[in-house]
């Protein structure tokens, strides 16, 4: 008798506590805590996506936390650390460890988190087989195991440019560095401002540097061997010419105050019609269609390579990266359900939609609907340098060789002069 109504009693409390699957479903809900960075189009998608998700799995509540690159990377780490989250966003793999760098480095924190084993391993996941066997290599894996799921890849450095602008005054794409010099003093006579950019987060700065690094140097690679090497590293010739090209721009043709506009807003700018050039990544251009729709506008605009160098087979390249790739955190309770979401979001039907909202080159062999994506698909693309560079642990602050450090950024006027004190500050760190 006593044994039937333990039995019961027992029964009764799993019952309570939601144990009970119906159909493989939970009845109580759990929540799926998922940590990325905002940008607009990117947010867009993911909200869709996760309403329909939730739609198809109502016993899961996906709770995306959003936040500006700045804050995301300060608080993305502490929720990491503290098991806070399920999924995070980083990007794909790249700073890939080279015999010449030695043992002194820096990994890459995606790796460090791996390494500490805070990262679940993919390895046997069906969804993975979706993408695409070079995006799965080259973004996606670590030590021959897969930890990420990579959902496109991006160029990081190049120019928007206002079609209809150039048009009445009569310019044409700027094929060389000359080219676009002479189109923005054109502009800017006609009391068009030239360029627009974000410089308040300073980032968004730096970025576009690795445009002019790729057309003046014949590989990246070279920087970067330069450097761990004891080469002239950025006193190299090459890399002071690209400081100071980039310094012309800076200084002026950008927008007057650029350095307080925050990033994402500055798509507004150039949407208004009345602004010539952006330089930006590539997954702005849904941004800016959207915005032109918003202000009524109506002009075309294109996207192009920094056109860095005075020869224009040094200019045909596009630079980037692996972006948006998806990690679980190897201590999450929820991770059935992690799986479960980057299985949904894997679907061909739901990457397609993702892939077209954000406006990125593809990682799953899908079509896309982007006018901008198809003619960037045209021409070759390759690692930006700072998905080639490995930084030094106790390195000094203008190591980094960043041109924010350059005036108008920073306070320093003369390229050489910078690159001479990176180069110290470097070296410091042997």
């Amino acid at each position: 008798m006593t044994r039937r109504i333990l039995a019961v009693f027992f029964v009764g409390i799993f019952v309570m506590a939601g144990v009970v699957y119906a159909g493989g479903a939970k009845e109580d809900k759990v929540t799926l805590r998922i940590d990325t960075w905002e940008n607009p189009s990117t947010t867009e998608a993911l909200r869709e996506l996760n309403r329909r998700f939730m739609e198809k799995y109502p016993e899961i509540n996906v709770e995306l936390t959003t936040s500006p690159t700045d804050q995301f990377n300060q608080s993305n780490p502490l929720r990491i650390q503290a098991g806070d989250v399920d999924i995070w966003s980083g990007f794909g793999f790249a700073q890939e460890v080279r015999d010449f760098h030695g043992d002194n480095i820096e990994l890459a924190q995606a790796y460090q988190y791996i390494e500490a084993g805070l990262v679940e391993p993919l390895d046997g996941q069906n969804f993975i087989d979706n993408y695409k066997q070079e995006s799965i290599e080259s973004f996606m894996t670590y030590n021959d195991r897969v930890y990420g799921v990579c959902m496109g890849s991006v160029v990081i450095s190049g120019i928007f440019w206002n079609k209809d602008l150039f048009a009445e005054h009569g310019l044409e794409k700027p094929q060389t560095y000359s080219e676009l010099v002479n189109a923005a003093e054109t502009l800017q006579a006609a009391g068009v401002t030239p360029f627009t950019a974000a410089g308040a987060p300073v980032w968004p700065i730096d970025m576009i540097m690795h445009g002019f690094i790729g057309a003046l140097y014949d590989d990246a690679l070279e920087l970067e061997r330069s450097l761990w090497t004891g080469g002239a590293g950025f006193e190299d010739p090459r890399y002071i010419e690209a400081l100071r090209r980039y310094q012309n721009l800076l200084l002026n043709y950008y927008e007057r105050g650029f350095q307080s506009i925050d990033y994402n807003p500055h798509v507004g700018r150039f949407a208004t019609g009345t602004i010539g050039m952006l330089p930006d990544g590539m997954w702005q251009a849904n941004a800016i269609a959207n915005a032109i729709e918003t202000a009524g506008t109506g002009f075309e605009f294109g996207y192009m390579q920094v056109p860095a160098s005075d020869n224009r087979d040094d200019n045909q390249t596009y630079f980037g990266k692996g972006d948006l790739m998806w990690f679980v955190h190897a201590d999450s309770r929820v991770q059935d359900e992690a799986m479960l979401w980057l299985e949904f979001i894997s679907e061909p039907d739901n990457y397609t939609y993702f892939i077209n909202t954000v406006g990125w080159l593809p990682t799953q062999d899908v079509e896309v609907e982007n006018e901008i994506l198809n003619a960037v698909s045209q021409y070759p693309m390759d690692l930006a340098f700072e998905q080639l560079h490995i930084s030094r642990p106790t390195q000094g602050e203008m190591a980094s060789g960043q041109v924010h450090f350059l005036t108008p950024m920073g306070t320093i006027e003369s390229p050489e002069r910078f690159a001479a004190q990176a180069m110290a500050d470097w070296r410091a760190a042997e």
